[in-house]
């Protein structure tokens, strides 16, 4: 296919897709402050923190004492060196593109990193124990233990991919030799990236749902009731789980959990500036995914778990746009976006 042809293909999509956007303008706008709320009640609350105590503790040098212990011990079978250790031992806990953010950090303090930075990256990617127990668990099964199932199922998961994985790397770093800076220029710059981050995540999930949701439009719901739509749904944007309901296999549940979904990896890609493949990411996520599912359904015959479907269902009221919360997110959004197309577009220049 020649450029010219493809760029006429390119533009017809995009007019196909803006004469979409303004036919179905009220479903869209939905679809925004809904994904609004999901920002600013569960992404954000569940992420930032820990993205930015992540990066500091990673930048400062921290990260690499706080985890030594468990570097000590596992050493024998996880051969990563103390950094890249802290690194997986934080990803596992923190949040889906949290790890790769990390070793982006790793990378731009040290180009030796970047080889095996982007063979560990697929395994370096969880999602955080406040999302998997708080919306996994208590929302749709309305049980903490069923979400405490999937977290230990993925990260036991992750861990023996990484242990497969490493097991012909070097025995680094056997002194604790780092220094540490915790200077205010470490903080500002764990504050200001994990922003930046923040809001790519926020965005691209906003994307992605628009585009599930003109779909839906474009064939008249008449997919969007079905049980099926719903699970595609959760491959292509990981918080549509919230649209299961507790006749979902908890094994099920697990594998669109440790998978993340077609666009929190869209978000890694972007994350690491386009040094992470698409596609061989979310190829490399299939087998840590399915295992966890068969971990998961492990753990539940052995303990005789079954999820229940909850009694009531209560949901929390939409947040309208008028509210200061959405205006002051949407605001900031913005802002971000604004200067981190800057920055991008002075990229493009140079080429």
């Amino acid at each position: 296919m020649t450029v010219k042809v493809k760029n006429i293909l390119i533009s017809i999509a995009m007019v196909f897709l803006l004469i979409t956007l303004i036919i179905y303008s009220k479903d869209t706008a939905e679809t925004i402050r809904h994904c609004i709320e999901i920002c600013t009640k569960t992404l954000i609350p569940s992420i930032f923190a820990y993205m930015i105590l992540c990066t500091f503790l990673i930048n400062s040098g921290l990260s690499e004492i706080i985890t030594a212990p468990l570097w000590y011990l596992s050493r024998r079978f996880i051969k990563l060196d103390r950094k890249l250790f802290s690194v997986l031992v934080l990803s596992l806990i923190a949040g889906y593109p949290v790890g790769t953010k990390m070793l982006k950090e790793v990378v731009s303090q040290n180009k030796n990193y970047t080889e095996v930075a982007h063979k560990i990256s697929p395994y370096c990617y969880a999602s955080g124990p406040a999302f998997i127990i708080g919306i996994a668990g208590n929302v749709v099964y309305n049980s903490s233990a069923a979400g405490l199932i999937i977290f230990l199922s993925c990260t036991i998961s992750n861990i023996i991919c990484i242990i497969f994985i490493t097991r012909k790397e070097k025995d680094n770093n056997p002194l604790l030799n780092r220094q540490t800076d915790t200077s205010g220029k470490i903080v500002s710059s764990a504050l200001l990236s994990s922003a930046k981050a923040i809001m790519i995540i926020c965005l691209s999930m906003i994307v992605f749902n628009i585009a599930t949701d003109l779909f839906s439009c474009l064939t008249e719901n008449a997919l969007c009731d079905t049980t099926a739509f719903r699970y595609v749904k959760s491959i292509i944007e990981v918080t549509n789980i919230c649209t299961l309901d507790a006749t979902t296999p908890l094994w099920l549940m697990t594998f669109f959990i440790s998978f993340g979904g077609l666009c929190v990896i869209f978000q890694i890609y972007l994350i690491a500036d386009g040094t992470v493949r698409f596609f061989r990411f979310a190829l490399f996520r299939l087998i840590p995914s399915a295992l966890s599912s068969a971990i998961c359904f492990v753990i539940t015959e052995i303990s005789d778990f079954e999820a229940y479907i909850p009694a009531t269902n209560v949901k929390s009221p939409m947040l309208t746009i008028e509210n200061p919360l959405v205006l002051f997110s949407v605001g900031s959004m913005s802002l971000i976006l604004i200067a981190y197309l800057s920055d991008q577009i002075k990229i493009f220049k140079k080429y």
